[in-house]
């Protein structure tokens, strides 16, 4: 039976989230929608419903509440992948996506360290996709790892302009953009190998 801790915090109704667990949700999508420059705590706070004060009581500062968030993400990352690493990926990127495209595109060492956890997770699922059949293997796997978690996370990052372009809200664009995406995952996109072998031919030049 699954429980308020097994949940993704995005999912959790905010009448049965503690305070603390009010203001990560906030902060959570705040970071997500503004990054952490740009969201204060006075908005963290009143998002939350409750005063910046009890935020800094909370977390001390801004900045330790964004590690909080990271820490939030990675342990409901971590607790998915002990029964599949592909769903564990998937379930972040259904979750979390927002956040994590907006931490990983600043350039610091936090960014860096939620990177290089969410890339453990993106390996894992190469590995064992490859191991079942149920992913092509490739030349360099952790390129390829990468390539996955990069892949997952573009559309997020895009959010704004794919509103526009679907006249719509964001998760209308998301399900519309959701099979065009698997037909290029499952079937490939170019029946020419000519892309694929001007790449190889680039990397050979610069070994």
């Amino acid at each position: 039976m699954s429980s308020i801790a097994d949940a993704p915090l995005t999912d959790v109704p905010l009448a049965d989230l503690s305070a603390s667990g009010r203001i990560v949700r906030a902060a959570l999508t705040r970071f997500a929608q503004h990054g952490v420059a740009r969201a204060t705590v006075r908005d963290i706070a009143g998002d939350a419903g409750v005063s910046a004060a009890l935020v800094i009581h909370h977390f001390g500062s801004k900045e330790q509440l964004r590690l909080e968030c990271d820490r939030r993400v990675v342990a409901f990352v971590q607790a998915k992948e002990r029964t599949s690493a592909a769903r564990a990926l998937d379930a972040a990127f259904a979750h979390y996506g927002a956040y994590a495209a907006r931490m990983l595109a600043e350039d610091s060492p936090e960014s860096r360290r939620l990177f290089d956890e969410l890339l453990g997770v993106s390996r894992a699922a190469v590995a064992d996709g490859e191991k079942v059949g149920s992913l092509r293997g490739s030349s360099d796997p952790d390129a390829q790892a990468v390539a996955l978690l990069m892949l997952g996370l573009a559309p997020f990052a895009f959010t704004a302009n794919l509103t526009h372009w679907a006249g719509t809200d964001a998760e209308t664009a998301m399900t519309r953009l959701a099979v065009p995406i698997a037909e290029i995952y499952t079937a490939g996109l170019m029946t020419d190998p000519a892309v694929l072998e001007a790449a190889r031919d680039a990397q050979g030049a610069r070994e």
